[in-house]
């Protein structure tokens, strides 16, 4: 039996609680953002990650301002996405390990780069290797467009995350 969980109508927005029960119920690719400026890069797991459009190919990423890699994002105007597939939840893990020294959260996996020299992981599902063509801030986020100059990609399952947990995914029939 499914228990629906209902909150009380209203006409202004929703708690910040509440919101977050809501949306841990929603599966979510996981991927790792990553960026360079010189020698430094850096990364993190991210969920919020989506196409805009096929032409031109453009790419959204929603960071928190307060993560350790926007700076590089800011600084390099580029970044990358590498969707994970399902078994690479231990490099989830890794980058999404605030503790770690930025460089540490990039011991597992092979590195390389595309157009932009923002850190490609051999092996995803997918990596779109973007320029920022424009941001934008909401709440403790910046929204960042990205126009797609570099891809790879391979025909593998992808890593999903949905009410706390890592997840495979499975055929509904």
């Amino acid at each position: 039996m499914v228990e629906m969980i209902a909150f009380p109508a209203r006409s202004e927005a929703v708690g910040e609680a509440e919101f977050k029960i809501a949306m841990r119920q929603v599966a979510a690719s996981v991927a790792i953002v990553t960026a360079r400026s010189g020698k430094l890069r850096n990364g993190l797991t991210a969920t919020a990650v989506c196409s805009v459009a096929a032409s031109p190919p453009t790419m959204l990423v929603c960071i928190n301002r307060s993560a350790s890699a926007e700076p590089l994002i800011q600084e390099s105007g580029a970044f990358a996405i590498n969707f994970l597939t399902d078994g690479q939840h231990g490099i989830a893990r890794l980058f999404s390990t605030s503790k770690l020294a930025p460089e540490d959260r990039f011991v597992e996996g092979t590195w390389g780069s595309l157009e932009t020299g923002a850190p490609v992981l051999e092996g995803t599902v997918a990596s779109f290797d973007c320029r920022v063509e424009s941001q934008l801030s909401s709440g403790t986020h910046h929204i960042y467009l990205g126009r797609v100059v570099g891809v790879t990609s391979l025909d593998m399952d992808v890593l999903l995350y949905r009410d706390g947990s890592f997840r495979r995914l499975e055929s509904a029939g």
